[in-house]
């Protein structure tokens, strides 16, 4: 029944400069899907803990979902693995765009790149045709010269091309992979890996479709799938703003990471938000095969980038930006985005960064002796473009530094800088403060990616009602996102989901942002009808237990242990002084308790054998075994 979403696995070599191709065996499939969990799979199965994340011998993986350029809408998800060289541990990303889709339609469920060339490449992918060819003359380029030469290069202007700018070639850990216009596989330090391999791009052009049947019973499910989105109240929103506009929403919470968390509220948040610029955009654009069209270029007519065209930027880097680093002009916000995804560095985490670095030099712990004379005042909008220039060259002693992530750069800088470098496994939590948020929060303490939103989800906390929480959490307490009861459950359940909805590579906007669909049935629905099979929800999401489980070996294998499942310690211990969450901490142990309980893991959170045997990762674990498609 896998027929109609079977693919194969590609090995490319670049220090043998060799390439090996195999059919994805059916019994993989079966287990891990494709895309996050194909990746898990993989890295657990062939990955050496010795390997370090910048050695030629780490694995890069590119995995599109299970129903990856299907007729199924927003199929066009990439996932992209290794060893992060910001966490030490797995490397979780996640692209839009078209490029997972189109790598699907010429019949590749992964491409997994291994070694180092000798010289700038790039990888030409046309049809059933795989070369390494030279990519010296765009080694250098930022990425929006470099893509339209790349596309030259490979002989096709239509090609879909994923790329590196120059903080991967500079091996900036901070440094994303662009899967599209607008559109990066960022947070764990991908485009790292990408630059430690010569591996400056990868183009992708399918020649002949694909030959797929399509079962009457597909059709009939994307229609009805479609339906009900456009059916919902939410569409107008998603369709006119997308997610920008949410900043003012996490502000009139109470819980809005401003001023690098010393604000839960931010007096400039109405024009820092990207709502407020609804009249500036010229044209909205999708992913592949997505109705929803929730990303939108705009123009700037005022201030010193009048004239600007460029992508609206989405809630979380807007927020970074923003709020975040101090900064209420939204227009600046969506210039230095953009700057970002020029230089290929993760918009998110270096927005952090950025306000991390306000945050302690407005403490005095960083003076101008450190930053050269920068002045690094909230919101200063001049001094964050210099150092995202910085950041990405490594150029100075403070660019370098900052490009080491939150983590690594308070432990660089010392003098208390780490009581203010907040993170979670080494990667910078985002805007949602914990402790207005306690199943968010509990999601950033156990994710296997580190303090990320995305891995987790916990959107039921604020949308679900006191009835739906009942039900699906057994109390309605649930609903109370500053109540800790019933979130463990909840933080299980939504991340198991995720990583289901990460392997079918459908896009998590409709999934969870709109449909709610934490009991995967919409999902299990469409799979079923494109497999010729029944999916149900259960099946699907005991898959996503055993992702989950995989990953969390893999993190164990390259040594973290349950002690990293925490929060940093001002979300533990000190209250939030005003507005709705005055009072309000997170007492993360008794939730952990539960959650580990719920996960069958132990009290010290491994994974205990039997767990491992019930889901099949017993011989998975026990170590890496032979070289890759032998």
């Amino acid at each position: 029944m896998w027929n109609n979403l079977a693919g194969e696995l590609v090995l490319v070599d670049l220090t043998a400069q060799e390439i090996t191709r195999k059919p994805c065996p059916e019994e993989v499939l079966r287990n891990y899907l494709g895309g996050r969990g194909l990746g898990a799979y993989l890295l657990l199965r062939h990955l050496d803990p010795a390997v370090r994340p910048l050695d030629p011998e780490n694995i890069l993986i590119f995995a599109g979902g299970l129903l990856g350029g299907t007729r199924m809408i927003t199929t066009g998800r990439l996932h992209v693995g290794a060893r992060s060289p910001l966490t030490g541990l797995i490397g979780i990303s996640n692209g839009g765009g078209s490029f997972g889709a189109e790598l699907r339609a010429c019949g590749i469920l992964a491409l997994i790149v291994t070694g180092r060339a000798q010289c700038p490449v790039f990888i030409n992918i046309r049809g059933d045709r795989i070369t390494v060819e030279d990519a010296g003359s765009v080694w250098g380029l930022k990425t929006g010269e470099a893509r339209r030469r790349i596309r030259k290069l490979a002989g096709d202007e239509r090609a879909q091309v994923l790329l590196i700018g120059p903080a991967g070639e500079n091996l900036s850990p901070l440094a994303c992979i662009m899967t599209d216009v607008g559109h990066a596989a960022g947070r764990t330090g991908m485009g790292a890996v990408m630059g430690s391999k010569n591996l400056k791009a990868v183009a992708v052009k399918k020649m002949d479709s694909l030959k797929r049947d399509v079962p009457e019973a597909a059709v009939a499910a994307v229609k009805n799938y479609i339906a009900r989105l456009k059916s919902l109240p939410c569409w107008e929103m998603w369709t006119t703003s997308g997610s920008s506009g949410w900043l003012k929403w996490t502000d009139a919470q109470g819980a809005s990471g401003a001023k690098n968390y010393r604000q839960v509220t931010f007096e400039g948040v109405e024009t820092a938000c990207g709502s407020h610029y609804r009249d500036l955009v010229v044209k909205h654009h999708a992913c592949y095969n997505c109705p929803i069209r929730c990303r939108a270029f705009v123009r700037i007519d005022r201030g010193r980038h009048e004239g600007f065209v460029g992508d609206r930027g989405e809630y979380e880097p807007l927020s970074s930006w923003g709020p975040r680093c101090g900064n209420a002009d939204g227009l600046e916000s969506i210039y230095l985005i953009n700057m970002c995804d020029e230089y290929g560095l993760d918009s998110l985490g270096t927005g952090n960064v950025v306000a991390f670095a306000m945050d302690i030099y407005d403490r005095g712990i960083l003076t101008g002796e450190d930053t050269g004379g920068l002045e690094l005042t909230w919101g200063k909008a001049e001094a964050m473009e210099e150092l995202i220039r910085q950041i990405a060259g490594r150029s100075t002693r403070l660019g370098d530094t900052l490009s080491q992530g939150v983590k690594r750069a308070a432990e660089i800088i010392g003098r208390g800088a780490e009581e203010y470098a907040y993170h979670v496994k080494g990667l910078s939590i985002t805007i949602m403060d914990p402790r207005g948020f306690k199943g968010t929060g509990l999601g950033y303490a156990v994710s296997n990616r580190g303090g990320d939103f995305g891995y987790v989800y916990a959107k039921p906390e604020y949308t679900y009602t006191p009835e739906q929480a009942l039900q699906a959490y057994g109390t309605e307490k649930a609903a109370d996102r500053l109540a800790e009861e019933g979130k463990p459950a909840m933080v299980r359940q939504c991340m198991l989901a995720c990583a289901v909805i990460d392997s079918l590579g459908i896009c998590k906007i409709p999934e969870f942002g709109m449909l709610l669909d934490f009991d995967v049935k919409a999902a299990a629905a469409v799979l079923s009808a494109f497999a010729g099979g029944e999916f149900a929800p259960e099946l699907l999401m005991k898959i996503g237990e055993r992702i989950v489980n995989a990953e969390r070996l893999l993190n164990f294998r390259f040594g973290a242990t349950g002690r990293d499942d925490t929060l940093p310690k001002k979300f533990l211990v000190e209250p939030i002084a005003e507005g709705p969450c005055k009072g309000s901490v997170v007492r993360l142990e008794p939730m952990l308790k539960e959650f580990y309980a719920l996960m069958g893991w132990q009290e010290d959170g491994s994974i205990p054998l039997s767990k491992q045997r019930e889901l099949g990762l017993e011989e998975l674990a026990a170590g890496p075994a032979l070289p890759l498609l032998r």
